[in-house]
């Protein structure tokens, strides 16, 4: 599973990746700078998140829950990444 520096995020952006935020609902109070589908992380574990089979880029927070979830995924046969240190990573280098 790759992780995904912040200063990559850019480029990785305008490559058109598709970002999945996984944090669950409550969690959700910081808004993302950048599009994103919501899919919880419970609904990885469980198979049942109907994502598109193209290159996804995960948050949430901290970055563990978007490691779990891209490890889930990856098993599945996507092509997952995380974002290294999640959205504080993003608010620590502003």
């Amino acid at each position: 599973m790759r992780k995904v520096p912040p200063e990559e995020l850019p480029a990785l952006l305008a490559s058109g990746v598709q970002v999945v935020d996984v944090r669950p609902e409550e969690k959700r109070k910081t808004p993302l700078p950048f599009p994103a589908l919501w899919v919880p992380l419970e609904k990885i574990q469980k198979g049942e998140h109907g994502l598109p089979r193209v290159p996804l880029l995960l948050v949430c927070e901290k970055g563990l829950l978007s490691q779990v979830a891209a490890l889930y995924l990856e098993a599945e046969g996507y092509e997952a990444m995380s974002l290294e240190g999640g959205l504080e990573a993003l608010t620590k280098g502003k």
